[in-house]
């Protein structure tokens, strides 16, 4: 500044004068000391010389360099005596070379080796571990873990996969069939995707597929078999008596459920297909349990716009094979087929109907409680059977109703079908969801 710019005409340190200049600025920070500028000076000169610095990585890399190699220790690094490779005749940046003779190349060679291989060792366990999740060593002898899994207990699963070993024929895969068997139960029990079990089980996805889809062809022509109508003494046998007192000569309990799919792109199947109740596409079967909770009677799928009516009627449970005079069978008010089970002798109870009516008298509402109470049992038996296997839950794929493969080899029975089936027997094969007094009484006595 020249000092026109002063009032006094030039530079005052006094801080209150208005020409009071600063030459030092309290936001700088205080100057270095020139011997720390000519240290620092010295050093970018001496890393320049020297090059790059190179990484750990790269220093082990260098190992397994060819001829002309060299071991110097690095005084530098974080892990003291770690070898550097550098060149033959060259000293490396620490100023220590030796040169390897061949005994001790070869030996530096064989540990390398020796490494690799304790490396891949490691890194099978891992996977083997991994895979071993997957398999029936998991669960063996703990029936809360087989049941979490599979919704078997561990000797029910035994006695399954022993049973089921005879029909095993044709091709085999890397998987022993106790896993294999554990996969199937587990995909229905938990539903894992397909590409989580491939990737776990390192297989491809038409491997597991093929699987999946054996072990369900054979459970559902060989266990299916469960679902079967018992004798008359059976069923009143093993009825509680709570449910004996209220109708004595009760045979079976009748209800229908549905099971989401995906929407399907020809809209006449999705029509067919499309449920009002749901408001999705579905597909419905009719289920009947006995009074102890077993499924006794499962029909094939139907489209969702099917009507209960029209399943019961098409499915042949409406037949002297399943019924006699005198026989009881309970069902919700939109069963409407009192007069088809009349013409067998049977009587279906359902409750009283309400539409149109202002109120219900005394007894019709006391009539329809004890119904219900009864009834409730078969909605229990369809929640079980989605409950514990959560394949069910849906949407389950269009090709599971109807898929090209299918037709080329005419298949009578879809690939939904043989799921639910199988999802029944296996629910057949666990306890009952129905409760007996009497029984539990029996069985501390027996003990």
């Amino acid at each position: 500044m020249c000092g026109e710019h002063f009032v006094t005409g030039s530079q005052v340190n006094d801080h209150l004068h208005p020409d009071y200049v600063p030459s030092i600025f309290p936001h700088r920070r205080q100057a270095v000391s020139v011997m720390t500028k000519v240290k620092r000076f010295r050093s970018a000169i001496k890393r320049a010389a020297q090059g790059p610095k190179k990484s750990v990585k790269q220093k082990n890399s260098e190992l397994t360099c060819d001829g002309g190699v060299s071991v110097a220790v690095s005084l530098s690094s974080d892990a003291p005596g770690e070898p550097e490779c550098s060149d033959g005749d060259g000293v490396n940046e620490t100023g220590f070379a030796k040169p390897l003779v061949e005994s001790e190349r070869a030996q530096m060679m064989a540990e390398i080796d020796l490494l690799r291989q304790e490396r891949d060792q490691a890194r099978d366990e891992c996977q083997n571990i991994t895979r071993e999740r997957l398999s029936a060593r998991a669960v063996e002898g703990d029936d809360r873990k087989c049941k979490a899994m599979t919704g078997l207990s561990w000797t029910v699963f035994v006695c399954l996969h022993y049973f089921l070993l005879q029909f095993i024929k044709g091709r085999s895969f890397k998987v022993p069939t106790q896993d294999q068997l554990f996969i199937t139960l587990l995909k229905l029990r938990q539903n894992p995707s397909i590409s989580l079990l491939c990737h776990v089980l390192d297989m491809k996805t038409s491997t597991v597929t093929d699987m999946l889809t054996r072990w369900i062809n054979i459970m559902h022509s060989k266990i299916t078999f469960l679902i079967h109508w018992p004798d008359r003494e059976c069923i009143f046998t093993a009825m509680p008596p709570v449910m004996k007192a209220k109708f004595p000569q009760l045979t079976s309990i009748i209800d229908c459920f549905e099971i989401r799919i995906e929407y399907s792109r020809k809209l006449k199947a999705r029509a067919k297909t499309y449920s009002h109740y749901k408001k999705w596409t579905t597909v419905k079967y009719f289920i009947a349990c006995s009074p102890a909770g077993s499924v006794t009677f499962l029909s094939k799928g139907w489209g969702g716009r099917a009507s209960d009516v029209k399943i019961v009627r098409q499915s042949g449970f409406i037949s002297h094979l399943y019924h006699q005079p005198g026989d009881q069978i309970l069902a919700d008010r939109g069963f409407t087929l009192q007069e088809d089970f009349a013409l067998l002798g049977a009587h279906l109870i359902t409750p009283a109907f309400t539409k149109g009516r202002k109120q219900l008298s005394g007894r019709e509402v006391e009539e329809s409680r004890l119904k219900s109470n009864v009834r409730i049992h078969i909605e229990r038996v369809i929640g079980a059977l989605k409950n514990r296997f959560h394949v069910l839950d849906g949407p389950l794929p269009v090709q599971f109703v109807k898929s090209l493969r299918d037709e080329m080899e005419n298949k009578e029975v879809a690939t939904i079908d043989k799921i639910v089936h199988v999802c029944a027997a296996l629910l057949n094969m666990s306890p009952s969801v129905v409760f007996n007094h009497d029984r539990v009484g029996d069985a501390e006595s027996a003990q």
